[in-house]
């Protein structure tokens, strides 16, 4: 076996196996929320440039092709998740080569699989954009805004890909500081291409796209500094263990393609229903939404590595201590996002909407007047599913993922209207949340991490023969 060496890959005070519980857990937690928290800047500062400099149907067809970005990301999250968490147990094993070898594997097979969706989607793309909703007066946005997005796809799934082998291996500041870089190039380029030469939604697209270089550029760093523990080998194991990884991952790729199914299903129900108003409403509701989201993202990801070292190392009581530590942080999160949304509605609408367009601003007020619980949920939620997926218990992490982001949402938005109008599109979301707590703590009290440990030994008898 090929182990670590026995300099300190990780600074005492903050290893995960041996160092304070909520020292550690903030050491990893806090670089990840602001390196989530950065690349939803991004995002959001996109929205404000649009909705401010372009107009409310250029925000609407951004918020159209957010499933195509939800389709990489669901590559990523499967296989990077799932990859990660396998590499962290094998670091916490102590064996280097089991862990370099995942890591590789994992890396040739994203890039691999978001090559060749990208090329698909470029090949189809007249037929996608139809697929999306997009009617015909935003066809053209949604066109030209999509076809630079796949055109470095790629690029995006590689950089995101090492951003959490970086954090397995040790650097959670560096991995934060790749998607600060991301943000940073973002809203620069955004400034430029919309601002200054008027690019319109092109420029959006131009911008997010050549930012993706700046995470890819900072996070290849890690691969030539003394502390890194991984290298590009396929010297242990073989291609079939990326499959166990990916069913590991599972969750997170329904989390990710089910987020991108119900902004569809949304779109298709909000354009009916409302027009291109009511997509551009929803359009700002998502991006308020992607604060509390991507503080709950980073703080349940950043999880997943100290609880596969444990996992490894065989401590269940500080994996359960670490998961606690978790929630009672989303939770507090939760409830900061839904007070500032109850008392400043309005000034929040603003920021993406140019002055006039109050159709849009009406439906907005009514949706965050039903939509706010889910605030107080969703952080929990994602955070038990990330749990189990740093357990290697996918099944129940996928029935967390599926229940909150496809299956409740879908029926909600099915049924509730039928029976409440267009109140009943607002609170599918919300409903759904709430049930699928109460699912997840069943399933948190049924499944023990002392199993999970014990498990892990049979794991790691079965690699090691």
């Amino acid at each position: 076996m090929n182990s670590l060496d026995d300099r300190d890959r990780i600074d005492p005070r903050y290893d995960p196996v041996s160092g304070s519980v909520v020292a550690t857990f903030f050491r990893y937690a806090v670089p990840s929320v602001l390196g989530m928290l950065a690349v939803t800047s991004a995002g959001i500062i996109d929205g404000i440039f649009i909705g401010n400099f372009v107009g409310a149907k250029a925000l609407a067809a951004v918020n159209l092709a957010q499933p195509a970005w939800a389709a990489f990301a669901a590559i990523v999250f499967t296989l990077a998740v799932g990859g990660s968490v396998m590499c962290g147990r094998f670091l916490g094993q102590k064996d280097a080569a089991a862990a370099s070898a995942v890591f590789t594997r994992t890396l040739l097979a994203a890039v691999g699989a978001g090559i060749v969706i990208a090329g698909a989607g470029l090949l189809f793309l007249e037929d996608l954009v139809r697929l999306l909703g997009a009617t015909p007066e935003v066809q053209p946005l949604v066109t030209a805004y999509m076809r630079i997005v796949l055109i470095f796809a790629p690029v995006f799934v590689a950089g995101l890909t090492m951003d959490y082998f970086v954090r397995a291996d040790g650097r959670p500041v560096l991995a934060a500081t790749g998607l600060v870089a991301f943000s940073a190039t973002n809203i620069a380029l955004n400034t430029l291409f919309i601002v200054f030469l008027d690019w319109g939604i092109v420029g959006a697209a131009w911008a997010s796209a050549l930012a993706e270089f700046a995470i890819f550029a900072i996070l290849l760093s890690h691969w030539f500094h003394p502390r890194c523990s991984l290298r590009l080998s396929l010297a242990r194991g073989k291609w079939s263990d990326l499959g166990r990884a990916a069913w590991n991952g599972f969750s997170e790729f329904i989390n990710e393609l089910s987020v991108g199914l119900v902004v569809l299903f949304f779109n298709w129900v909000m354009i009916t229903r409302q027009g291109v108003d009511g997509v551009a409403a929803y359009t700002i509701i998502t991006y308020l939404m992607m604060i509390g989201l991507e503080v709950s993202y980073g703080i349940s990801e950043s999880l997943q590595p100290m609880i596969s070292r444990n996992l490894g190392a065989g401590n269940p009581q500080r994996i359960r201590q670490f998961m606690l530590t978790a929630v009672a942080a989303v939770f507090s999160v939760g409830l900061l996002v839904s007070v500032l949304l109850l008392a400043l509605p309005e000034t929040m609408i603003s920021l993406f909407l140019r002055p006039g367009e109050q159709a849009a601003a009406v439906i907005a007020l009514a949706f965050i007047s039903y939509f706010w619980p889910a605030f107080l949920l969703n952080g929990t939620n994602i955070t038990l599913a990330s749990y189990f997926t740093a357990l290697h218990r996918p099944l129940p992490s996928a029935v967390i993922a599926l229940s909150r982001s496809l299956v409740l949402p879908g029926f909600g938005l099915l049924l509730l209207p039928l029976w409440w109008g267009d109140a009943g599109v607002y609170l599918a979301i919300p409903l759904a949340e709430l049930l699928t707590l109460i699912l997840a703590v069943v399933l948190v009290l049924r499944f023990k991490p002392i199993d999970d440990v014990v498990g892990d030994k049979v794991f790691e008898t079965e690699v090691r023969e």
